[in-house]
């Protein structure tokens, strides 16, 4: 759940291979050779013990991951049990069975699976405006009068950019109450609900508390005793606080966090990066690999254990979001799907301290979930995945007349900081077509992407306003046309901010030697040029304080606000000062040139202001 562009995964790891390496001590059961649904014939223990290089025992064993639990299985059966590495490296506590890790957005699902048991029972409307289920004045950000559904929301379609302001605390007397920190974090709706996929924490937890007004309980107090308690997961927590259940919270506290130097071929440790997701329906689910299993093994049990009819879990998998015009699913009902071989339902997760997996095929009853505390993940993971589901290939959903594509511009990643203080964040991670060569359509709106080695689907969008982009499961690139213009003006933003100091140390230095020469407006000019430096200065710091994280914090954000606001102000009685003065003082041609290059940097410094909203530190 940590990480900005995490839904933006599957399409980066086309681009880019990844190599780590890690773990020592494993502790595994083992089944016998099978062939798995990616036809591939193996015992799924040995190849994931070989990959790993560990040899029980072995002091000298190289490392393969910081810590690993992982459980193989099909339908109730479990095939596979392993623990690798250490949960603490430096007191050299081994993962195993009691080792609990954090979710992160696995934590969605049981949302979802509120939601739907909700719907079977008559109570919630999977197609009825969600303004039905919420205080009259929940929303204050709005900007469509368009329904927003609770199908909106499982397909994160609600509408939403990223949250502007931190959804984490460090302390957990500081948690509020669910409705208090959807309030508090409620991001601008940018986009026509139903339109755009834009995954999104906010949404999610806006569903868990539709969840909390329908059913009448307390959400944490729901799933306990409607998800939990049913299959037995008595090792799991779902509170922000961890405090529901004190067993998984003793145990968390034993859990170091590691990332991989790739220069010292070593783990650094990064703690125990313990904090409170306000927002907790999102991402606070902690437990051990054991529970995660059972969770898993729920969704391919033709019992339906979570549901009192079988048609229901049937639903929750049928597909409710797809790819173009074709009928492949890139969303069920909140669960994502992933082409491989065979098609896979599932969802991952990320937080600050750990990374997670959770994939099944209901055809085959077959699944995987792994837990770990390398927040940045392993190769491993990729390689667990396709041994036993297989590759996409590019023949699967071809019919033989595919056709080429050349691209050209940039495209905005949907899920971003569209609005508020930060949306200049978004154009900063803005993708070149040159990021997605290779790409071929095949009808339908389909197409097919494929660096040469791996093979995803993409879905071909046209928005109301008439614009184009693409779908990638999670989240949507949108074509700009306006962009290259869009990021001069920003580039010119800052380049008259370092001309503005070159100007400054001029002055500066001129006015020792006494040569520095009075004209009409001086003081004004040069607090605009000031005024372009401190703005500059609040834009890199907020850059600064949000890479890697979910918003900033309140304090910060309307400080950098007010800020901008002085700024944008101060170069408008700069720029107003040089219209004056050449009008109607008519100075020298020196003077006149001054003039025109102060207006026209104090007019880049607040269209940059304005457009990008930089002064937007109130809601959004």
């Amino acid at each position: 759940m940590k990480k900005r562009y995490k839904g933006f995964g599957r399409f980066t790891a086309l681009l880019c291979a990844i190599g780590v390496t890690v773990s020592s001590h494993t502790i595994a059961v083992s089944a016998d050779e099978r062939t798995w649904p990616s036809g591939l014939s193996c015992d799924i223990g040995t190849k994931i013990e070989t990959w790993a290089n560990i040899q029980d025992g072995d002091p000298n064993a190289a490392d393969a991951v910081a810590s690993l639990a992982t459980v193989v299985f099909c339908g109730d059966e479990t095939l596979y049990t392993g623990y690798f590495g250490e949960i603490d490296r430096e007191n050299h506590i081994p993962a195993d069975e009691d080792s609990v890790y954090e979710w992160g957005s696995i934590s969605k699902t049981m949302i979802w699976v509120s939601v739907m048991q909700l719907w079977e029972q008559g109570k919630i409307d999977l197609d009825a405006d969600i303004r039905t289920y919420l205080p009259d004045d929940f929303f204050a950000y709005l900007s469509y009068d368009d329904p927003i559904t609770m199908t909106d929301l499982m397909n994160h379609q609600g509408g939403w950019c990223e949250t502007t302001y931190s959804i984490e605390v460090d302390d957990e007397n500081n948690i509020p109450s669910l409705e208090e920190a959807l309030r508090a974090a409620e991001p601008a709706q940018t986009y026509r609900p139903g339109e755009v996929t834009a995954y999104s924490n906010w949404g999610a937890a806006l569903a868990a508390y539709v969840v909390e007004r329908v059913s009448g309980m307390d959400y944490c107090d729901y799933v306990h005793k409607n998800i939990l308690e049913p299959l037995g997961m008595e090792h799991t927590s779902i509170s922000a606080s961890y405090r529901d259940n004190e067993w998984v919270w003793e145990q968390r506290l034993k859990l170091n966090s590691y990332q991989f130097d790739s220069q010292t071929q070593t783990y650094e440790s990064l703690g125990n990066r313990i904090s409170y997701i306000t927002i907790y329906p999102a991402g606070s689910a902690t437990g051990t690999i054991g529970d995660l299993a059972k969770y898993a093994q729920a969704f391919v049990d033709d019992e339906a254990p979570l549901f009192m009819n079988k048609e229901t879990q049937e639903k929750l998998f049928s597909g409710s979001a797809f790819y173009g015009e074709s009928d492949i699913p890139s969303f069920s009902y909140g669960f994502g799907v992933s082409e491989y071989a065979v098609r896979v339902f599932g969802h991952d997760g990320a937080t600050s301290a750990c990374m997670s997996y959770m994939l099944f095929d209901r055809e085959s009853k077959i699944g995987v979930v792994f837990l770990t505390n390398e927040p940045a993940g392993n190769e491993i993971y990729n390689y667990i995945r396709r041994w036993i589901f297989g590759w996409l290939t590019l023949d699967k959903y071809s019919d033989g007349k595919d056709e080429p594509c050349t691209l050209g511009g940039y495209y905005l990643v949907s899920r971003s900081n569209a609005a508020g203080i930060l949306k200049f964040y978004s154009y900063l991670a803005a993708i070149p077509a040159e990021r997605i060569e290779g790409i071929v359509y095949m009808g339908n709106d389909l197409y097919q992407l494929s660096d040469g080695i791996d093979v995803m689907l993409i879905g071909g969008k046209t928005y109301s306003d008439g614009g184009r982009g693409f779908n990638l499961g999670s989240l949507e690139l949108i074509y700009d046309k306006m962009y290259i213009p869009k990021i001069c003006v920003m580039t010119a933003f800052f380049m008259s901010a370092v001309i503005s100091v070159f100007i400054l140390l001029v002055k500066l230095k001129m006015k020792r030697v006494n040569k520095l020469r009075h004209y009409t407006g001086i003081g004004m000019i040069t607090a605009g040029q000031i005024a372009k430096i401190v703005s500059v200065i609040s834009v890199v710091t907020l850059i600064s304080f949000t890479a890697g994280n979910y918003g900033v914090s309140k304090t910060l954000g309307v400080s950098v606000g007010i800020v901008q606001i002085v700024c944008m102000m101060v170069c408008i009685l700069a720029a107003l000062i040089s219209v004056y003065a050449l009008l109607a003082k008519k100075p020298v041609k020196l003077n006149r040139l001054r003039y025109i290059f102060n207006i026209a940097g104090n007019a880049v410094t607040v269209f940059v202001i304005v457009y990008f909203e930089m002064y937007k530190f109130w809601g959004c």
